[in-house]
């Protein structure tokens, strides 16, 4: 998503991770809750580090997008 032509702050790769991880806590806490959440727990512990490695490929996607481009790697056509 870019303001007005400007750098990309936040793209859908951090927001797909950042939902993972929410979610995973609130299933996590729902086990604490109730015993039919409780008997997936291990699941929980695997959509966490899915969700981490989406946020750190956003971030990486995020920083490349807004690398400056030098004058050589333009086109004078």
């Amino acid at each position: 998503m870019t303001e007005g032509g400007g750098k990309q702050r936040i793209n859908g790769e951090t927001i797909t991770g950042i939902a993972l991880v929410f979610m995973a806590l609130l299933f996590i806490w729902a086990g604490t809750q109730n015993p039919v959440w409780a008997s997936i727990m291990p699941v929980n512990f695997v959509i966490i580090p899915i969700g981490i490695g989406f946020i750190i490929v956003g971030i990486i996607a995020t920083k490349k997008a807004n690398r400056a481009r030098s004058s050589s790697h333009q086109s004078h056509y």
